[in-house]
């Protein structure tokens, strides 16, 4: 059996924008756009195994520099609801004093001023 008879074929849809850059991407490196999926699948299981192993994949320049940082979340993170956020802060305050001093303390904190003020 051949390579090719031992092949799974995919129907994949997308949008005009993505098989735009994927024929860009495919006449740069002179390839076909089956072997630049190919490719990609192949950058995703590194990235996913690099994650696993708590590394990180970076792109670096020709001085090794590291410029840029490939980040792979594979978890959908949930937006933070604003108002589940504010609740969260409830009870952080601490202090070692009754509610009633610290009420207390505010009041006798306030000054009253003698001034006379004009428009």
């Amino acid at each position: 059996m051949t390579d090719a008879q031992k092949m799974v074929r995919l129907n994949l849809d997308l949008s005009p924008e993505l098989n735009q850059i994927l024929d860009e991407l495919a006449n740069k490196i002179g390839t076909s756009k089956s072997d630049v999926l190919r490719q990609a699948i192949t950058l995703m299981q590194i990235m996913v195994i690099a994650k696993e192993e708590t590394k990180k994949l970076g792109v670096p320049e020709a001085n090794q520099l590291i410029v840029d940082e490939i980040i792979f979340s594979s978890e959908k993170q949930p937006k933070p609801n604003a108002s589940e956020g504010f609740l969260e802060t409830f009870g952080s305050w601490e202090d070692t004093r009754t509610a009633e001093e610290i009420v207390d303390e505010i009041y006798s904190s306030r000054t009253v001023s003698d001034r006379n003020y004009s428009l």
